[in-house]
């Protein structure tokens, strides 16, 4: 069993943490300029019409700096909790401050997965699933670049998923390295497929040893029994085998289920791909 050792700032931000959970019930933070901010997208590889909202740190208008921007999946959920902390940890200068996307999908388990097999005893997914490179394609040629061309942005992208969207965060690493600097997921469905997302980035790893990156991954208890084994391997894995230039931080919390843990999630995630 794999224990995450909490990095020892994450102590010193508990009380900013209360402060992050306690405005999901609280109306958006971002500035005024910011709250009405959102791009559409008219998809020539999706063939569809996406929103993605956009949220421009305070004071953006008035310099003239360029800005990290964190990604976040399944924006219609989780934009609002990224901006607030993001808003937090900036006042107490844990993050620089950011550009945040909130990525919208319309068909969740269509874009965010790989491929089912025949033999993966998910039958009723074959024909509903596996659209990740398709989406991945669009977030690469159509939603980074006119992110880019709109506003001032660096080099240095972020990506968030839970559930599903951890899985295609850890599918973007192998199937588009270097598209994200820094990728965080929040329980990821690494029992899809029999864990092939998994056991492609394990293969990806050990073929480029010089791999570089960050990754934050979150957990609650991994002990429940839930289709887990290949989620033990990689945790393994990436603890004792990963590349040397692959920044990784394992976090398990207890007394937490698959929805509360998105918030200490994006929280410690924020914090750790930012750390110097």
């Amino acid at each position: 069993m794999i224990r995450a050792r909490l990095f020892s700032d994450l102590f010193k931000h508990i009380l900013l943490f209360i402060t992050v959970v306690i405005s999901l019930d609280l109306p958006a933070q971002p500035s005024k300029s910011s709250n009405d901010l959102a791009i559409t997208i008219d998809s020539k590889i999706l063939k569809e019409k996406l929103k993605a909202f956009v949220y421009l740190p305070e004071g953006y208008h008035q310099a003239t700096a360029a800005y990290p921007v964190v990604y976040v999946l399944d924006g219609e959920s989780f934009f609002t909790l990224t901006c607030n902390a993001a808003i937090t940890l900036l006042k107490d200068k844990t993050i620089p401050p950011c550009i945040i996307i909130g990525i919208t999908s319309l068909d969740r388990q269509r874009d965010f997965t790989t491929p089912v097999d025949k033999n993966a005893d998910q039958d009723h997914d074959i024909n509903i699933s596996g659209g990740a490179d398709r989406f991945l394609d669009y977030l690469e040629k159509e939603l980074i670049p006119t992110v880019s061309s709109k506003y001032r942005t660096q080099p240095y992208r972020v990506i968030i998923g839970h559930s599903m969207g951890g899985l295609l965060v850890y599918h973007a690493l192998y199937s588009k390295p270097g598209l994200f600097q820094a990728n965080i997921s929040i329980d990821g469905s690494l029992w899809w497929n029999k864990g092939s997302v998994g056991k492609s980035f394990i293969h990806y790893l050990s073929e480029h040893p010089q791999f570089k990156g960050k990754l934050f991954e979150c957990r609650k208890d991994i002990s429940q029994p839930v289709r887990y084994p290949v989620n033990m391997e990689l945790l393994q894995y990436l603890e004792k085998n990963r590349p040397l230039r692959l920044q990784y931080k394992y976090l398990e919390l207890n007394n937490v289920n698959h929805a509360t843990v998105v918030a200490p999630g994006i929280y410690g995630g924020l914090a750790f791909v930012f750390k110097s």
